[in-house]
């Protein structure tokens, strides 16, 4: 009895935790309405994954899903995100990760459209934060093709650009996935102020802000 009680505890704190960094999500910008999804790994393997077409900027405690970790199988609350294979691939995929959130955030998203290759390197939050940033062509949302592309980019990438569609910012908690998304679109937003006529640091310099801390 004393178990129950303690684990109802445990998952109303990560309920309290998930929806706070979900409205933060909202709060910068990253997300407009129902166009994110966010998911985070418990202690026990399992993921609490935001519902289907909920406002992560207005998250309540009842749009928070629990999924079966072994099976991607709902113990707790209603449809989860369209997305769910992507967050549970990667889960699955990458120990590293316990935090997963997708987004479209306005100046990244607009270069997750361009057609040519972009070097974010325009602020040094880029290489000491958020290192390789990876491009991924379209790919039908929610399915299994995507979810399969982008759980291989997260072994190399924390920051993976979907085209037409958005981003996948991944990490170890939800204070380091905010600030990366953060810190992306606010490199994508001086590269579209500057017009594309911006002048990247150099590849000397980007090897050494790596190991900056």
């Amino acid at each position: 009895m004393m178990d129950k009680i303690i684990e109802d505890e445990y998952l109303q704190t990560q309920l309290k935790k998930f929806a706070k960094w979900a409205r933060k999500a909202g709060k910068y910008g990253l997300v407009k309405c129902s166009s994110g999804n966010l998911s985070h790994r418990l202690i026990n393997g399992n993921l609490l994954v935001s519902e289907s077409r909920s406002w992560l900027g207005e998250i309540k405690y009842d749009q928070i899903t629990l999924i079966d970790a072994a099976d991607g199988t709902i113990l707790k609350g209603n449809k989860p995100t369209g997305e769910l294979p992507l967050h549970f691939a990667i889960m699955k995929r990458n120990q590293n990760v316990n935090t997963i959130l997708h987004c479209q955030s306005a100046a990244a998203t607009a270069l997750a459209c361009y057609s040519e290759k972009i070097d974010y390197n325009v602020i040094i939050e880029v290489p000491i934060y958020l290192g390789i940033v990876t491009h991924i062509p379209f790919i039908m949302p929610g399915s299994v093709e995507l979810a399969e592309a982008v759980a291989e980019a997260s072994l190399t990438s924390s920051v993976i650009q979907l085209q037409n569609h958005g981003q996948v910012i991944t990490g170890s908690g939800y204070r380091e996935v905010i600030q990366k998304a953060v810190f992306f679109e606010l490199a994508c937003n001086i590269i579209l102020q500057l017009n594309s006529q911006h002048r990247v640091l150099s590849s000397e310099s980007v090897e050494q802000l790596k190991g900056y801390r």
